[in-house]
């Protein structure tokens, strides 16, 4: 039966599909159906391959990102493709998929990874890597296999490009302590995170509703962390009054 991977970038999608072939032992194939939304260069060989003897697994991915038409040729190669070939249609938004298509198919959705599975694959992918500074640097809302391996690659290729990274998240977590205001343009100019700073906000209710307006109509979080730490403040100054 073939398989709808589904899930958020950086949660592993990819990761797990090269395992599950060298598990089940078959030969991967990759379909790259976000460069190729419409499959004209991709249909010939989604024929070939579909039809292979030999144990095999086709990695759509991008699935979700094919249009109507293409959706349609995929549905009916669904339907014929041989006993031993392997369909894994990656997608973020299984939702995107026509209906006979996911009738056809298994729905295995995976989350955002741990601390723990990423340092696990750290340990058997990156050994030398080290864990623990990537663990200080990372927010757990940033965990995902694809900033795990931009982290090493600065580590271990730019070394003094990672420190000033380091660097700076440090001095960006020290002005969560005392956000003010005043210093919202100092705050851009340095290139701080606004969601960082934004989320040591939240405590307050009325500004927990306006940071989930904000995010529901794709508003600018600079624009709604200038407003919130002005509502923060003049509250602050009528209690002390």
């Amino acid at each position: 039966t073939p398989i709808i991977l589904t899930g958020p970038p950086g949660c592993g999608k990819s990761y797990w599909i090269q395992k599950h072939a060298e598990q089940l032992n078959k030969q991967l194939f990759v379909c790259p159906c976000r460069k190729d939304r419409t499959l004209r260069d991709g249909r010939q060989k989604l024929h070939i391959w579909a039809r292979r003897t030999e144990p095999a697994m086709l990695w759509l991915e991008g699935a979700d990102d094919l249009t109507p038409e293409a959706q349609a040729f995929l549905r009916r190669i669904l339907e014929t493709h041989a006993s031993d070939v392997l369909f894994i249609l990656e997608c973020r938004d299984a939702g995107r998929l026509q209906e006979p298509i996911r009738s056809r198919c298994t729905i295995k959705k995976m989350m955002c990874p741990t601390w723990l599975q990423l340092e696990s694959y750290l340990t058997e992918s990156f050994p030398l890597s080290n864990k623990e500074d990537i663990k200080e640097y990372l927010h757990p809302n940033e965990y995902s296999y694809r900033r795990i391996k931009q982290c090493v690659v600065l580590q271990q290729q730019y070394p003094d490009v990672w420190k000033r990274t380091m660097d700076h998240r440090k001095a960006e977590r020290k002005e969560v302590e005392h956000l003010s205001p005043n210093d919202l343009v100092r705050y851009i100019k340095q290139g701080y995170h606004p969601e960082l700073l934004a989320t040591s906000l939240l405590s307050n209710e009325s500004v927990l509703k306006d940071y989930g307006a904000c995010i529901e109509l794709s508003g600018s979080l600079w624009a709604f962390l200038g407003s919130a730490l002005d509502k923060v403040h003049t509250t602050t100054t009528k209690q002390e009054e």
